[in-house]
């Protein structure tokens, strides 16, 4: 059971452009959680978790304090034969959210992620060898945005040949079909646009090809390094395309006693994913993170601060007219998204814990969609403060 209180300095993501829109709220949460694996797994290994949360805005004003909500998170696996040579896994998560949106509302943003999948592993003797087939099929729905809702099938591969005895090479095909219940967002035909304006749902089938090492360079240094090439296979007339690198990298550093896990780490990344503005967006996402133990483990602090570069595919559509608005686009979309996240937690005694997080969000971008008509511009630069302290106790 996890009892909170926190403050958040803008809810609504709003632009110090749109002071008139910036809503600071002090909050409270509460969210019982249950967590059951099984003991020494043999033939059978049976894991789940359920955590459902409470979040309550504390505002005189209607609108904020409706964002309070409910949010969830269920997950359950099963797998047979965890240690022999080969192995099956069959898998179910669901998740619900409760989110403010970007603009001023009375309406909360729920989403619901459902996916289950099973996995087949083939790991000889030793597992030097390790190779894994998957099949996952996803389910997301918006409560506010129903044009965004799609599926996705999911199939992947992966491979691990551990040459050293922990340092391996590794290699993964990861490949999806993803489709949209509508073909646009709010129009019935056209291509990229349709003739009421709205902008068109591209369905793709994205195939990711990559490979590399991770593991220990040293007993103290760990390495991952993986490269390879992504197609994203958006349905004709769609608009832009994507076909590019892809590389991911991390590096950590661990010190101290090995019992406490304390580490400096470092990461890089480039990749591509669906965008409901140009098909698509790619990005460079660079980290610096800490972490280290103290007082036999019983104190954790930790650190860590990222920024992503996100370039948004251009639609080749500098105007939209709809029934309502007329809607210009700037020639380039981006985004400059840097994060700071601070946590500290304490053992009090054997199942009581004290929390204390910080973290800063904001987006750099200047670019600015205007709407002429009964819309507003969205402006899309904000800066966002959240200090929560927790406390958590644990049968």
């Amino acid at each position: 059971m996890t009892l909170g209180a926190g403050f958040d300095s803008n809810l609504y993501y709003s632009s110090s452009r749109e002071n008139s829109s910036i809503r600071q709220v002090p909050e409270g949460y509460i969210e019982p959680s249950l967590k059951l694996s099984t003991p020494n797994p043999a033939m059978w290994d049976l894991n789940g978790s359920a955590a459902v949360g409470w979040r309550q805005y504390l505002s005189s004003e209607e609108t904020v304090a409706s964002q309070s909500g409910l949010a969830a998170n269920l997950g359950a696996s099963l797998t047979w034969n965890p240690r022999g040579v080969f192995s099956l896994r069959l898998s179910e998560n669901f998740v619900r959210t409760n989110e403010a949106p970007s603009y001023e509302s009375a309406d909360s943003v729920n989403r619901i992620f459902n996916r289950a999948g099973a996995m087949l592993g083939f790991h000889p003797g030793g597992r030097v060898l390790e190779s894994y087939l998957s099949y996952d099929f996803s389910l997301y729905r918006h409560n506010l945005y129903e044009e965004l809702d799609r599926s996705t099938h999911h199939v992947g591969w992966k491979g691990h040949w551990s040459f050293l005895p922990k340092t391996a090479l590794v290699a993964k095909a990861d490949y999806r079909r993803i489709n949209y219940v509508s073909a646009y967002q709010g129009g019935p035909s056209g291509d990229v646009v349709s003739p009421e304006g709205r902008l068109r749902n591209a369905n793709s089938t994205p195939l990711r090809l990559t490979g590399g090492l991770r593991g220990l360079l040293t007993q103290r240094i760990t390495l991952g390094l993986q490269a390879g090439y992504g197609w994203g296979f958006y349905e004709a007339n769609s608009g832009p395309d994507f076909k590019g690198l892809l590389v991911q990298a991390e590096a950590s550093y661990q010190f101290g006693p090995v019992e406490l896990d304390s580490r400096i780490r470092a990461g890089y990344q480039r990749d591509f994913t669906d965008s409901t503005l140009g098909n698509y967006y790619t990005y460079h996402r660079a980290l610096v993170g800490f972490q280290q133990g103290l007082v036999g483990g019983r104190l954790r602090l930790g650190l860590e601060a990222d920024a992503q570069m996100r370039d948004y595919a251009d639609l080749g559509v500098r105007q939209v007219v709809t029934q309502d608005n007329v809607i210009t686009l700037p020639e380039n979309v981006s985004d400059l998204l840097v994060g700071v996240l601070g946590e500290t937690s304490f053992e009090i005694r054997k199942g009581w814990d004290l929390g204390l997080s910080y973290r800063f969000v904001s987006n750099f971008t200047e670019d600015i969609i205007e709407v002429e008509g009964l819309g507003e511009n969205s402006v899309r630069d904000y800066q966002r403060h959240h200090v929560v302290l927790s406390t958590t106790l644990t049968y």
